[in-house]
C-alpha cells in the first residue's frame, strides 16, 4: 500500500476542456481526486491565462464522477471575505457531497504581486490568521461534511492545522523537511489529521525529452530553485516513494499538465509507488 495519489487541474487555459477531461478521466486513471488552485493570474508569468479557482471547484464537483475527490489548494482567505468563501464551500458540498476537500491558505510572497495587481487586501499576518480561523468556523456551519485542510509551512499555520483543521498539506517541500514537519504536526495534533505533500512533477519519457522539458522551465537548477521534482518514471517513482513514506496523500501536479502526462504518470509511476 502507498498514499493516494491526486493531480492538481489544468486551469493554465482559456478553454476549460482540459480540466473538464481530466475530471472525468479521474476513475480511469487510477487517482483519488483533483485539485485546483485559486490564483487570478499564474504565478511568475501574469500574461498567461487562468481559469478562476471557484467556478473551477463547482464546475469540478458537477463533472468528477464518483468517488473521485474535489479539493482545493489551496482558497485563499485574503482573495475572498470568510463569509463569500464559506458559501462557495456550502455550494461545492450541495454538489458533490462528503468528497469535498477544501484547502485554505492565506497567502504567501509568491502571491504578493497578484495581490497588489488586483488590489486585494493583504493585512498583516494575525488578521490573516484570525480570517482562516473564522473561514474555518463558517464553513463548519454551513457544510459539516467537507473536510477542511490548511496549506503552508508557516509555524503558525501548522500550529492551527493542528488544533483545528482535519489535515495538513505542504508544498514542495524536501524530503527531510517534510519529515520533521510531518512529526511535530502530528505530535501537536494528537489526534487523527490527513497529511499531504503536494508538488509540481515535471515528468518524461527518457533524458532527451527530459532535459527538453527543463530548458523550458529555466533549466534544471531553476526547477529544483522552485521545489519542482523532474525525471524519467522510475526517478519520480523513486521521490514520490520518499513522500510517501512521510504522509498519507500525495497531491501531484504533473508537467506538462497534459493527457499524455496523465497516462504515463498512471501507467508508469503510480502502479510502482505501492512497490
Amino acid at each position: 500500500m502507498t498514499a493516494p495519489v491526486s493531480f492538481t487541474l489544468p486551469q493554465f487555459d482559456r478553454s476549460p476542456r482540459a480540466f473538464l477531461d481530466l475530471c472525468r478521466q479521474a476513475p480511469a486513471l487510477g487517482i483519488r481526486g483533483v485539485f485546483g488552485f485559486d490564483h487570478l493570474v499564474p504565478l511568475g508569468d501574469p500574461q498567461r491565462p487562468v481559469l478562476e479557482g471557484a467556478a473551477v471547484l463547482a464546475a469540478a464537483a458537477a463533472a468528477a464522477p464518483p468517488p473521485t475527490r474535489i479539493g482545493s489548494l489551496v482558497m485563499r482567505t485574503s482573495v475572498r471575505p470568510p463569509e463569500v468563501t464559506a458559501a462557495v464551500v456550502a455550494t461545492v458540498a450541495a454538489i458533490c457531497g462528503s468528497r469535498a476537500v477544501i484547502g485554505l491558505g492565506i497567502g504567501d510572497r509568491f502571491s504578493a504581486d497578484e495581490a497588489r495587481r488586483y488590489g486585494m487586501p493583504r493585512g498583516a499576518l494575525d488578521e490573516r490568521l484570525r480570517d482562516l480561523e473564522k473561514t474555518i468556523a463558517l464553513i463548519r456551519q454551513r457544510a459539516p461534511a467537507v473536510a477542511v485542510w490548511i496549506g503552508g509551512t508557516h509555524q503558525a499555520l501548522r500550529d492551527m492545522a493542528a488544533g483545528l483543521a482535519d489535515g495538513w498539506n505542504a508544498w514542495q517541500v524536501s524530503v527531510d523537511r517534510l519529515r520533521a514537519m510531518v512529526a511535530e504536526v502530528r505530535e501537536a495534533a494528537a489526534r487523527p489529521l490527513t497529511v499531504s505533500w503536494g508538488g509540481g512533477v515535471i515528468l518524461s519519457t527518457d533524458s532527451a525529452s527530459l532535459q527538453e522539458a527543463l530548458a523550458k522551465r529555466g533549466g534544471a537548477k531553476a526547477a529544483a530553485d522552485r521545489g519542482l521534482l523532474a525525471g524519467t518514471p522510475d526517478q519520480v517513482t523513486v521521490a514520490l516513494r520518499k513522500r510517501a513514506e512521510c504522509v498519507d496523500e500525495l497531491v501531484v501536479s504533473v508537467l506538462p499538465n497534459v493527457p499524455s502526462t496523465w497516462a504515463l504518470f498512471s501507467k508508469e509511476v503510480l502502479p510502482n509507488l505501492a512497490h
